[in-house]
């Protein structure tokens, strides 16, 4: 059958409640450039320009989780310091979510720092505890549960070995969960998998599967084998095996095998992968699926997510699109939103292209237009065109545009010197540029310096921004200004 027919399941997603628990982190990126090494010691000076946090460990679950729609109630354990407040400040921005963060006193609030040059991650520094939670946390989680359990369709537990899913927890839990008719979904850690015992699925990849096993996994063979000896072993229903760029291997405790090949064409990071298919297991069983269903589901979405960077999410559309990714017109390909937008803009410079961006509403396209959009492909590698929305044009303008911009969009995205069409709500494209950073801006001439949308934002980080004339295309002058940082 068609992996078209999966869409509807995806659409699903926002009937699931998860329950997850786990250990909550932040993930810290501070980004810069390396030009010299430090007269102290043989190191490289790192000189920071960007830093950037995120929700890691369980909270990377739960942001997928609610990048795809579904409803979360989230119990974690933080210490008492600012990187706590900074996360519940994170999941404060979150609709759809319940959280109870238990605060332990003593305990740091897990963080890894990663420093980022050129691309390249130079160093990771963690600050974390990793002990066991006292008996009064324990006790707080555990009644946390039983507060959340009841309007959750599945239980899920990231287990990142820092404390929070102790054997006491993990063995109520399993035991709340089962009592109440909600299937659990375990992302393990360690080598004993004991504690996971009556776990519906339990998804370790292929290096925890060996371990765990002290079992080869080098062939399909030997991994189904393996996954069989949990089963036995710990009274699992299910052992979703991820094995990276060899895909995923389902194993169930009635017999059935499944092998599904991996999606990714291009891997940059494989951070946060697990996450991302744990999530999307539990929000397709939760919404009636079933495991095979949601397994090849999962699977779509680590090959998008391992193809961004960073611990990445998946949004509806990107799976909706991998799924249709055969009857979709290049064409269709091409329009994307905000988030996809940034994704690709990012993998683009992983491959060293130069992103070019111009923006307009660009109604009844007419050889100025062309004009323009030709100037601005010879500027860069990878063109991206913002398009004023319907609504956008009638703020700015008073009336609608004379093409709706579903046709405006395709109409350029048909053509081939246009790389993606990006629709902005705003009335101006400057969250469309804070997000991209592109490193050309392109404008008509017919603009003067001080008009140009983003333009310091632009030159602030170092980029170009470029106006090019709208001479009549016919008579082929070409004229563009560059304009310095001294323009403005």
């Amino acid at each position: 059958m068609e992996r078209s027919r999966l869409t509807h399941w995806v659409e699903k997603f926002r009937q699931s409640h998860i329950l997850v628990l786990g250990d909550v982190m932040l993930d810290r990126f501070v980004y810069g450039s390396v030009s010299r090494i430090s007269p102290e010691a043989p190191v490289p000076v790192l000189r920071a320009m960007e830093t950037k946090s995120a929700l890691g460990g369980a909270g990377n679950v739960v942001r997928n989780l609610l990048a795809i729609g579904s409803h979360v109630s989230f119990v974690s354990a933080v210490g008492d310091d600012q990187e706590a407040g900074e996360i519940r400040d994170m999941l404060s921005c979150y609709e759809r979510v319940r959280t109870n963060l238990i605060v332990e006193q003593g305990r740091d609030t897990t963080v890894k720092m990663r420093f980022i040059a050129n691309r390249q991650q130079v160093l990771r520094v963690d600050r974390e505890t990793s002990y066991p939670l006292k008996a009064h946390s324990r006790g707080k989680a555990l009644n946390a549960v039983r507060e959340f359990i009841d309007e959750c369709g599945v239980v899920v537990l990231s287990d990142y070995g820092k404390g929070f899913l102790c054997s006491d927890i993990i063995e109520n839990v399993i035991a709340f969960s089962k009592a109440a008719g909600k299937p659990v979904c375990i992302d393990p850690k360690g080598t004993d998998y004991s504690f996971y015992r009556g776990a519906t699925v339990l998804t370790p990849n292929l290096k925890e599967l060996g371990e765990a096993t002290r079992m080869s996994v080098e062939s399909d063979e030997a991994v189904v084998t393996a996954a069989r000896h949990l089963l036995k072993s710990f009274g699992l229903d299910t052992v979703l095996v991820t094995r990276s760029d060899q895909g995923i291997t389902l194993v169930s405790a009635s017999g059935e095998v499944t092998h599904l090949r991996a999606e990714a064409r291009e891997v940059f990071d494989v951070s946060g992968a697990g996450d991302t298919v744990i999530a999307v297991i539990a929000a397709a069983y939760g919404a009636g699926a079933s495991l095979t269903i949601a397994a090849e589901l999962a699977n779509v979405a680590a090959g998008i997510v391992v193809c961004k960077v960073g611990t990445a999410v998946v949004h509806p559309r990107d799976l909706i699109q991998a799924l249709r990714h055969q009857e979709l017109s290049n064409t269709e390909a091409k329009i994307v939103d905000i988030e996809t937008a940034q994704d690709r803009v990012e993998l683009w410079r992983r491959r060293g292209y130069r992103i070019g961006f111009t923006n307009g509403v660009f109604d009844l396209l007419h050889p100025g237009h062309l004009s323009l959009l030709s100037q601005a492909a010879k500027m860069c590698d990878r063109l991206v065109v913002g398009l004023n929305s319907d609504d956008s044009v009638k703020h700015c303008r008073g009336e609608e545009p004379l093409q709706h911009e579903t046709a405006r969009s395709a109409i350029l995205a048909s053509l081939e010197i246009v790389d993606m069409v990006v629709i902005f709500r705003e009335e101006t494209p400057i969250r469309l540029l804070e997000f991209l950073r592109p490193d050309v801006l392109i404008k008509g001439a017919n603009y003067k310096p001080d008009e140009v949308v983003g333009a310091e934002m632009v030159k602030g980080y170092g980029g170009l921004v470029i106006l090019a004339d709208m001479e009549d295309i016919y008579k082929g002058n070409s004229k563009i200004a560059m304009l310095s940082k001294d323009t403005f």
